[in-house]
């Protein structure tokens, strides 16, 4: 809609059938696993493509692909910008070198302030390169007023909620832990009968994640307190199936599930200091605690799940209100088209200045 012809690379997923109906050319990519071997095989498939559809911008969404970016745009005829989802980390060489490439970027967008704050630390980008652009969400998909109750049946079956019990939400891969271990230890310093937590993101074939919390439920003793199923693919129907969703362990850049649990008028927990933060008004939609204090999760677990029906109701307000004031895909749809432009003027005006420069050699 803005001139342009958009490209998207990578795996399949649930919207490759959107791309089809919006003309978007798929270019099919293995699963991304932000390693070095997948940024390689990720510049050999792309170089042909970059070249056959005169691609001006890349924009990376990892770690691994800004390196393989950087690689495709040697030469500077094509301009690179990265979207930074996490704090720089830089454990292993490898990553510190995807972080490099992901520095060396025309135009960066950190998702959050706090994954700003922590590239400019760490990575000494000045401000001038960076760009915080939050995640949006679709408010006519994360509206209560749209979820049939056909649709809360089928999934509370599907994942046999007990109807007697609160239902505390985690939703989030189980490839890395995000603070799934500290909210199933919060599970058992909470003490209540009257819960049920469901972890959800399990991956097609079990992670050494997932094996590790089920060994972990089982030691604590919440085989039935505590469940991992996998995502599904009405997530508006999932939070308004719980009572308080929890999201964004220490160091998560940003929790656009808190957001969109926000949408569908629910109370959200996160850790203090992080990134998540930035997506709630603590407080008043939802309520925060020490990172990595199970007592102090368990604690602002109790104050969401205390609330009575009048609170619930002036929560509901206040949270759609918030994300809707701060979180549009139009807003952020509007400023990532703005910093393409920017980025494609440089592109411009350094492509006159060496034009320039020849004809007066």
């Amino acid at each position: 809609a803005a001139g342009g012809r958009a490209l998207i690379a990578g795996p399949d997923g649930p919207l490759a059938g959107e791309m089809r109906r919006l003309k978007v050319t798929h270019v099919r990519l293995p699963a991304d696993t932000d390693s070095l071997p997948q940024a390689y095989g990720t510049a050999r498939r792309l170089r042909e493509t970059v070249a056959t559809y005169g691609v001006e911008i890349i924009h990376a969404r990892s770690r691994a692909a800004a390196w393989a970016a950087r690689r495709l745009a040697r030469g500077g005829s094509i301009k690179v910008v990265v979207t930074a989802h996490a704090p720089a980390r830089g454990e292993r060489w490898a990553a510190r070198l995807m972080e490099r490439a992901q520095a060396q970027a025309d135009a960066l967008i950190a998702v959050s302030d706090f994954v700003a704050a922590s590239l400019k630390a760490h990575q000494r980008i000045d401000d001038g390169r960076i760009s915080v652009i939050r995640s949006g969400i679709n408010f006519d998909r994360f509206n209560p007023a749209t979820v049939r109750a056909e649709r809360l049946i089928k999934l509370a079956a599907r994942w046999r909620l007990p109807d007697d019990r609160k239902v505390i939400l985690f939703p989030g891969r189980l490839c890395e832990d995000r603070g799934q271990i500290h909210l199933v230890e919060a599970i058992k310093a909470l003490d209540r009968e009257d819960v049920f937590c469901l972890l959800l993101g399990a991956e097609s074939s079990p992670t050494a994640l997932e094996e590790r919390l089920k060994r972990h439920i089982e030691r604590l003793g919440l085989g039935g307190t505590v469940a991992i199923a996998p995502f599904c693919d009405d997530m508006p129907a999932a939070y308004m199936l719980s009572d308080v969703v929890v999201a964004g362990g220490n160091g998560q850049g940003f929790s656009r599930a808190l957001v969109e649990a926000q949408a569908m008028s629910r109370p959200v927990v996160c850790d203090a200091g992080c990134g998540a933060v930035e997506g709630m008004v603590p407080g008043e939609t939802g309520w925060t605690a020490t990172p990595g204090a199970p007592s102090a999760l368990a604690q602002a677990l109790n104050r969401a799940l205390a609330l009575t029906a009048e609170q619930r109701a002036q929560l509901s307000m206040s949270a759609q209100a918030h994300v809707r004031a701060h979180f549009t895909i139009e807003a952020m749809c509007r400023r990532t088209l703005d910093l393409y432009q920017r980025v494609a003027g440089s592109r411009g005006r350094r492509a006159q200045s060496r034009t320039w420069r020849h004809r007066h050699a």
